[in-house]
């Protein structure tokens, strides 16, 4: 891993040390180029001159392939979204619920994969079966096991939760629902470019992700894969051109019998440009590199936390457990201080509810603050923001 060309590829770092790509991660010039690029020849040639949209719709269906191999699926099984809470809701609202139904999710699910299948519940659809985790935030296969039963119709599990960083065993997960035969929806919008996925291997049915995060593709990318043999049982949110087929004369229309049928109307044309180049440059890393590059820096930050006076780190106590995200508080001062602090020292964290009801309630806290390093990110950075947060400490105690 050539980490000065990387850093030199992410503009940002002349001026800032950003550890919170859990939010959003700051592209590479090579994704901006392949946007910019595009809206530039649409200023200069026009949108819709033949030979410039043909060749941008084959450059998307290029992309298409390139994230289904990136994921080890077929290009017949992606669709793209907007993000991630759109491509979740396409499997809510896509597949046909029977009278009975239930679907289980832990309580330390997303905002976005949570109130989907709340207002599913308020319709009479289905019945929501929620699991209880511990302080670790680990799902328990056993546990998760017992709570299925002849009506259990979908698990869905976030692969990487936004605000422990408990990194869930998703393998097991998916091959108990199998054995069930119970259907599987992943939420891997924090893994997408952290975590090397294979959906085959991995056996889920269905899986969704955004692109801004740790892919570090731009806003307004996701992606959605639904295993083959189930395309035809979800029937598009949003329907028009791009995911039907239109019978003039018989005035009859049908789906695509691809996972682009839920797409309707223009693609996101820059925002897939992005996506296919943040892709590229994933790949031309390597996806293990990037694993265990943020495996270490993960350790490391822990690690470095550890040495503030006062501090409470949340999550998995097993650094085996954990990738990527780090919650915590500092005793004697608020979240938001912490974060105001380092960023007057040009040094970019977040701090939050993070949506983590379930966590926030384990640790009887309100807000947290967020370390999140990605590949790009050096030790000297970790070190200097702590650093940051002991001085910080020193000049509160001296008022």
């Amino acid at each position: 891993m050539n980490l000065e060309q990387i850093r030199k590829d992410t503009p940002l770092h002349k001026k800032y040390s950003y550890i919170n790509t859990a939010a959003a991660s700051p592209p590479p010039q090579q994704v901006v180029d392949a946007m910019t690029d595009y809206l530039q020849k649409t200023a200069s040639l026009g949108p819709y001159l033949p030979a410039f949209r043909k060749e941008i719709y084959v450059k998307v269906d290029e992309i298409r392939g390139k994230v289904a191999e990136f994921i080890g699926a077929s290009s017949k099984e992606i669709a793209f979204s907007k993000n991630g809470t759109e491509a979740i809701n396409f499997i809510v609202n896509g597949l046909k619920w029977n009278e009975g139904d239930e679907v289980i999710l832990a309580d330390l699910e997303f905002h976005s994969n949570f109130v989907p299948w709340l207002k599913l519940q308020s319709e009479g659809k289905i019945k929501l079966k929620v699991l209880k985790t511990d302080k670790s935030g680990v799902i328990s296969v056993q546990e998760l096991e017992k709570m299925i039963n002849p009506n259990t119709r979908m698990i869905t599990v976030s692969h990487l939760p936004n605000a422990s960083g408990a990194l869930q065993p998703v393998e097991e997960i998916c091959k108990v629902a199998k054995k069930h035969n119970v259907l599987t929806l992943i939420n891997a919008s924090q893994t997408l470019g952290l975590v090397p996925i294979d959906v085959k291997k991995l056996d889920c049915d269905f899986l969704a992700a955004c692109g801004r995060k740790w892919l570090r593709g731009p806003e307004g990318s996701g992606i959605l894969y639904i295993r083959e043999e189930l395309i035809d049982y979800i029937e598009p949110t949003l329907i028009g051109w791009g995911g039907t087929v239109w019978d003039f004369d018989t005035n009859e229309f049908s789906y695509l019998p691809i996972a682009k049928r839920v797409e309707a109307g223009c693609p996101v044309i820059p925002s897939i440009l992005g996506l296919g180049a943040a892709v590229d440059y994933a790949w031309a890393i390597g996806i293990e590199s990037i694993y265990q590059r943020v495996k270490d820096l993960t350790e490391y930050t822990v690690k470095q936390l550890s040495t503030i006076p006062g501090i409470s780190i949340y999550g998995p106590e097993d650094i085996k457990n954990r990738l990527a995200i780090i919650p915590f508080n500092v005793k004697g001062l608020t979240p938001e201080r912490i974060t105001e602090f380092l960023e007057e020292n040009h040094i970019i964290i977040e701090a939050g509810t993070f949506m983590a009801n379930t966590m926030l309630q384990q640790y009887r806290i309100n807000k947290m603050a967020r370390f999140s390093p990605h590949y790009f990110n050096t030790k000297e950075e970790i070190e200097r923001a702590v650093d940051l947060i002991k001085t910080l400490i020193r000049k509160e105690g001296q008022q």
